[in-house]
């Protein structure tokens, strides 16, 4: 008997939160039961693609969204035709920010199940926010089903009532934990592959986007800097605003003590090499990495935006972004004192973040809602 097939839709499988949940529950669903296939609209090879094709599952290019009328019409009518060519697909799945239009085409052509899944609390104020503004006026009409990442996600997509009223489900973004617990020889051996020697070391993981704030990272760390000249940052991942934020880092003279790492498949060794996690987001859903840094161990010192549910050791610290970096950067340095390294594993699995209780509990549901429409 073949698998189901659920078709995702997102911008692209590069990187990011999303992604590595989505990657992480590909793995682990049962896929002689259910595949994934992803529909994306931009041009580039992604990095996840070979193993998407590797683990069986398809790729669809479109048009690269726009929201004016000729990019519009060729972006709606390249999804129409997919879904068209391929009748399999009776359950989509979305999770790019702008997902009201492959809902509303997947509602035309009678996909029966439609699900809008929120990852995200808000987003700045520039021409994206009123097109943002119109979808939430909208996308409850054209979806099944409504999921979010964190009540603050689904709150900002799908309004307060909808979540107090339980219609919005709580899809908690489980990680692989024993990728992530802690492990002193693994630290011990990634401090030495990095030349860390005895420094300090900050970390954070997040795309070179205005919602990560590296900006004020960087003028943390700086002041970081100033107060413990043994210390180091490690950045992980890429993004269209990486070249200025290494400008930044040069112009404050620290370029050899950041460390730009780009893309990298060891961030759960990487973390292990950190002495803390800073996070200074502008706005987030809920922040895989939170839970993956927490699973490692560390401490982590956040922004007040990001939603409390992210947090479930004890070594986690919220700080307004009214405060100054030099205040952020004292904060940092004690917890850094008064934070012994421990193995955390057990107490992420217990809160439900492990990601084969995320993968099981969506397997249920596609392959529940899929017969029940055959």
């Amino acid at each position: 008997m073949e698998p189901i097939r659920i078709l995702h839709e997102n911008v692209i499988m590069d990187p990011g939160g999303i992604e590595a949940l989505l990657m992480n529950v590909y793995r682990h669903i049962d896929r002689d039961k259910v595949q994934f296939d992803f529909m994306g609209h931009r041009p580039d090879h992604a990095f996840y693609e070979d193993e998407i094709e590797k683990l069986g599952g398809k790729i669809y290019r479109t048009p690269k969204f726009s929201p004016f009328p000729g990019g519009y019409r060729k972006y709606i009518g390249a999804v129409e035709g997919i879904l068209k060519e391929h009748p399999e697909y009776k359950v989509i799945h979305c999770h790019a920010e702008l997902n009201l239009w492959p809902l509303k085409a997947a509602s035309k052509l009678n996909i029966p199940t439609r699900i809008a899944h929120s990852h995200n609390a808000k987003t700045t104020v520039n021409l994206k926010y009123f097109f943002f503004l119109y979808e939430k006026m909208f996308i409850k009409k054209y979806c099944t089903h409504m999921f979010m990442c964190s009540t603050p996600a689904g709150e900002w997509t799908f309004g307060k009532k909808a979540v107090s009223e339980g219609r919005v489900k709580f899809i908690k973004n489980g990680i692989e934990t024993e990728r992530f617990e802690f492990n002193e020889a693994v630290r011990a051996e990634k401090r030495r592959e990095l030349g860390l020697g005895n420094k300090l070391v900050v970390g954070h993981v997040g795309r070179f986007m205005e919602q990560k704030n590296h900006t004020f990272l960087i003028d943390i760390f700086s002041e970081i800097h100033r107060l413990k000249p043994d210390s180091a940052l490690i950045l992980i991942s890429d993004g269209r605003l990486m070249d200025d934020i290494k400008k930044k880092v040069k112009d404050k003279g620290l370029e050899n003590s950041v460390m730009f790492l780009g893309n990298r498949g060891d961030v759960n060794e990487l973390m292990q090499a950190m002495d803390v996690f800073l996070f200074p987001s502008l706005w987030e859903g809920l922040p895989l990495t939170g839970i993956e840094a927490q699973t490692a161990g560390l401490p982590i010192v956040m922004s007040d935006v990001i939603t409390p549910e992210v947090c479930i050791t004890e070594n986690t610290y919220m700080m307004s972004l009214k405060k100054t970096a030099e205040e952020w950067a004292e904060k940092v340095l004690e917890v850094c004192r008064d934070t012994k390294r421990i193995n955390t594993r057990q107490q992420i699995i217990d809160a439900g973040f492990d990601i084969r209780t995320t993968a099981a509990w969506l397997q249920d549901f596609y392959i529940r809602h899929y017969n029940e429409e055959s």
